[in-house]
Formats: C-alpha cells, sequence, structure tokens
C-alpha cells in the first residue's frame, strides 16, 4: 500500500485545483455539444445508464472490411465478457511479441509531445536533452495521431476478436472514439503539474453512456513502474456521494473506506499484457518511480461528442 499512501492528496483544496485545470475544457466542450454536457452530468447515474440501453441497443452484427484473421492470441470472448460485467475489469487479452516489436519500431522513429503540447515534440531517448531545451519537466510523452500513423495499432483498432467483445458488452455497433500511446516518465513533478494526467486521484471516465476501453502495456511494468489501479465493481456500486458530486475524483483514503483493499487491482505484467475496463470504475495510473512505462488505450462507446478527442481525463 505504499504506492497508495504516499501520494494521498486528500483535501478539499486539491479538487478544486483539479476543477481549475480541466473547467476552461468543460465549458468549451459543453458550448460545442450540448448531447456530451447531458452525458456529463446524467452517465454517473447507474440507473440512466442502464436505461440508454433502449436507445443505443442494436442487433450484433459482424462489421464489414475487417480483417477475417485475429492478430490476439487466444482468448474467449464471452468469458472475458461475463467477467468483464461483474468486475468492471478483465486481464488477461495479450498481444503477440511480433506486433509489441512493431509498434516499438514506430516509437523508435516518431516523435512524442511532452505532456501533450505539440511545441514540444522530440523523440523519447532524448527527453532529458528536451527538458533542458524547453526548461520543461515531462511527466508524460504523448504520441499524436497514432491511430492513422501506426499500422500495427491501426491492424488492432479493427481486430476482430477485440470488436467482438465490444460489440457484445456494449450490445450495439461499437463506435471508435480515440486511440492513445504514451510513456509515462519516472520523474518529480508537482501536485500541480500531476492533475493534468490522472496521476493523483482516483477517477472515473465520463466518456458516454456505455463504453469500454481497452490497454495494453507496452514495456515490463512492475510496482516501480506506475502500474494501473482499478477498483473491482466499483461500476456497479458506487457511493451515492461519489455520483452526485460534480468531482469525479476521489483520495486514495475515500476509496480505501467505502470499497476495501481486497477491491483494489494492481495490474503488472510483461510488455504485451493487455486488459479491458470499464471507464466508470474508478482507477488511476500510479506515477513511475524508477522505470518509464509506455502504454497504448483504445475507446469505443456508443455515440460520437463533436469534442471527444480533445477530452482526456
Amino acid at each position: 500500500m505504499i504506492f497508495l499512501t504516499s501520494m494521498n492528496f486528500s483535501s478539499m483544496p486539491n479538487y478544486l485545483k483539479r476543477f481549475e485545470v480541466k473547467w476552461k475544457g468543460y465549458y468549451k466542450w459543453a458550448c460545442k455539444d450540448y448531447k456530451w454536457l447531458l452525458m456529463f452530468f446524467l452517465s454517473r447515474f447507474k440507473f440512466i445508464r442502464n436505461l440508454s440501453t433502449y436507445f443505443f441497443c442494436q442487433p450484433h452484427e459482424n462489421p464489414k472490411n475487417l480483417p477475417e484473421i485475429s492478430c490476439l492470441e487466444s482468448i474467449e470472448e464471452d468469458k472475458i465478457v461475463d467477467f468483464f460485467k461483474k468486475d468492471g475489469f478483465y486481464s488477461g487479452i495479450n498481444l503477440p511479441s511480433k506486433l509489441v516489436k512493431e509498434i516499438h519500431d514506430y516509437v523508435d522513429t516518431s516523435n512524442c509531445y511532452g505532456n501533450r503540447n505539440p511545441e514540444f515534440s522530440f523523440p523519447y531517448i532524448e527527453k532529458e536533452i528536451a527538458e533542458k531545451k524547453y526548461n520543461e519537466i515531462f511527466i508524460i510523452g504523448d504520441y499524436p495521431n497514432v491511430g492513422q500513423d501506426c499500422q500495427a495499432i491501426r491492424q488492432l483498432q479493427t481486430d476482430p476478436k477485440l470488436l467482438e467483445i465490444a460489440t457484445k458488452y456494449l450490445n450495439a455497433k461499437p463506435v471508435h472514439l480515440s486511440t492513445k500511446l504514451w510513456w509515462s516518465y519516472a520523474t518529480e513533478a508537482t501536485l500541480a503539474n500531476r492533475l493534468n494526467f490522472a496521476q493523483v486521484f482516483f477517477h472515473y471516465d465520463l466518456i458516454d453512456y456505455r463504453s469500454i476501453q481497452f490497454f495494453f502495456y507496452l514495456t515490463d511494468v512492475d510496482l516501480s513502474s506506475g502500474p494501473h489501479v482499478c477498483v473491482l465493481g466499483s461500476h456497479q456500486n458506487k457511493k451515492l456521494t461519489h455520483q452526485l458530486s460534480f468531482f469525479t475524483g476521489r483520495s486514495d483514503q475515500d476509496i480505501i473506506n467505502y470499497y476495501g483493499t481486497d477491491n483494489l487491482k494492481f495490474v503488472c505484467g510483461k510488455a504485451g499484457l493487455g486488459f479491458v475496463e470499464n471507464p466508470y470504475c474508478f482507477h488511476k495510473g500510479i506515477p513511475p518511480s524508477q522505470k518509464n512505462r509506455l502504454m497504448l488505450k483504445i475507446v469505443f462507446g456508443v455515440n460520437t461528442y463533436q469534442n471527444y478527442r480533445s477530452y482526456q481525463n
């Protein structure tokens, strides 16, 4: 538990700092798309999300013009969906080593954006040089347009097994919402800086009424390299005050007091490990303390919003 308690920022002023970081984006996105604003406030309630199935439910059908053969290792889609519905989480959707290597080949020849800022562009191996050049501390290095630029990731986005899992869980034709590839760096950073990158509070993501996200580690991840942490079952039995509050972020102690330590799932594993998560589960990425972490995330929902590709928690 040392990795949780060592970053236990629980005071209300910190929630306000988080709001200060986010409110301009929320306001801009709400003005662009009123449907997003409705979703932002209503989807946090489980009965609303359940009700949404009557509006977005579609017959299961196989998408056209997709690869017939999956690049994923042997998996049982029905079993994964059953576990996922119960816990909001499932680990064991692994990438073949060939695909991991292809993604690393892309990373080795592409620039990332320090802290998602296109003005801070650099090869990831030159991070320290770039920090001196730009006089910045980089917490993450993000690869823009990776879903279009990297052939291996394009292949994974349209993988038939991945889409079958999404279809069976969403009970609708999956809508691809985003793909993100990023480094999380082992670096010293202030609380204010980390608030931008979901490394402080447990939180849940208001992406769509029904959504699913797939994660893949592309480096070996242990407790020193920033494992992802998910609160199992928290998509189903969320505390009422956690739903009514404008803030989706919660302190470590608040989460432990209500859900208990037994429901905390620390995800560690070798490069290629994949897992699927319900965005309405409380989760967070722990800041790496010694080794950098490279992670891929692919998100599907049932609706599209004009602003979603700019929306990141």
